[in-house]
């Protein structure tokens, strides 16, 4: 009997604390029916579960805190009535000392608070501000969002963006650009000097060595010594490599420009410049086989000195025994020998059989002025490559060679597929 007794007392007080869940249940539901409680259910498994938004609005409060821009909340007049932790740092006070005051209070100007207010009514709501800092020492540049709460809250939402580092990458940017300005500027003087430089070079310096190599060629011989002859053929001879060399440099001097460029016929073009090497190329008995070559778009006058330079070179390096041969050709299937270059290229293959070099020449013969061989062994004055090299450059390509020495040379030009 006592048994019994405790097990109706535990029902009972089971039953107590069922009708207590039961009531509270009824009366977030009820709440929530009436609207005084927002809610929402989440079906967990076939199981619906109820949560109340106080735990979202809970999670809310701690991402605005977590946010990594400022945020507010202002009475219409300005009054905060709510800042996050973020702000709090910008501006370098607390959120209990910036809270009830005014958000002008922290512009860098006040005036600039009653227009961001009064364009709110044309739906403008993005602006630039500049804050003070607690000291009102330092400012920084921020971006705000206004947002107007009414009617459902009465107030302002704002959020703040910092543009610190934004305005020191746009300033870096323009302090780039005017050194980028003044550096163009001062390369366009140093061209025009250049250019006065190279109109020097090629009249008032040719005109004096013009005069030398005419009034030698007046003075006759007969009446020379043998000694003051070969002096006079020496001083002859200088003169006139010293007018090539003023040809050479003004020539090198004019392919650093970016000429006009049109559609150039390669076959066209050499069969013009062995027309031009007439007198060498029949002197020499050399023979120039034409393969398959491209239009490319480029400039004439270049694309001409250019197989000029490199055929007189085949001819000029030919061995003393039997015929040059020059065969020239367009590549295909070939793999670059352009590093770090993810642009396709055509290449053009110019291929002697002349005397060669060494391989440790190769790196050397684009150099200006370099020359590999004795002034009285061969003509020139080490230009006609580093002319090639700059008109490839002009052209965005490259120009490689290949060479064995006694066996002949072969020079790569890889121009871009545009």
């Amino acid at each position: 009997m006592k048994d019994n007794n405790t097990n109706i007392e535990s029902l009972q007080a089971e039953i107590a604390a069922l009708k207590e869940q039961l009531y509270e249940s009824n009366s977030i539901v009820d709440a929530i029916k009436e609207g005084d409680v927002d809610a929402l259910v989440v079906n967990t498994n076939g199981t619906p579960q109820l949560y109340s938004l106080e735990t979202a609005d809970y999670t809310f409060r701690l991402l605005i805190e977590k946010f990594g821009q400022g945020a507010l909340s202002i009475s219409r007049n300005g009054l905060i009535l709510y800042c996050n932790d973020y702000f709090s740092k910008l501006i370098g006070l607390p959120a209990e000392k910036i809270i009830g005051n005014y958000i002008y209070e922290y512009f860098n100007s006040k005036d600039n608070f009653v227009p961001i207010i009064e364009a709110l009514k044309y739906g403008i709501t993005t602006h630039e501000i500049v804050f003070k800092t607690e000291t009102y020492r330092n400012t920084f540049p921020a971006y705000i969002a206004v947002t107007d709460l009414e009617p459902a809250v009465q107030g302002i939402g704002i959020v703040i963006t910092d543009l610190t580092e934004k305005k020191k990458h746009e300033d870096a940017l323009i302090q780039h650009q005017k050194d980028l300005e003044e550096k163009i500027h001062e390369l366009n003087r140093i061209n025009a000097n250049l250019e006065e430089f190279i109109h020097v070079i090629s009249h008032d310096l040719k005109e004096p060595l013009r005069k030398i190599v005419m009034y030698n060629g007046r003075i006759d011989a007969s009446y020379l010594s043998e000694a003051d002859a070969k002096s006079m053929n020496v001083m002859k001879s200088a003169a006139l490599r010293l007018n090539s060399l003023v040809d050479d440099l003004v020539s090198y001097s004019s392919h650093t420009a970016q000429e006009e460029r049109t559609d150039v016929n390669l076959v066209d073009i050499i069969r013009e410049v062995s027309d031009d090497l007439e007198i060498i190329i029949t002197d020499k008995k050399a023979v120039i086989q034409i393969g398959k070559l491209p239009t490319l778009k480029a400039s004439r006058v270049q694309m001409r000195q250019l197989f000029s330079n490199l055929i007189s070179n085949a001819i000029k390096y030919s061995k003393k025994e039997g015929f040059p041969l020059i065969q020239i050709s367009q590549i295909d299937n070939f793999e670059s020998e352009i590093p770090n270059q993810p642009e396709q290229y055509l290449k053009i293959q110019i291929k002697d059989n002349g005397i060669g070099m060494e391989q440790n020449h190769l790196l050397k013969i684009f150099t200006i002025f370099q020359r590999l061989h004795a002034k009285n062994e061969y003509s020139g004055n080490g230009i006609g490559l580093a002319i090639c090299k700059k008109i490839m450059e002009n052209h965005s390509g490259n120009i490689t060679v290949e060479s064995k020495l006694n066996e002949g040379t072969t020079f790569n030009l890889y121009f871009p597929i545009l």
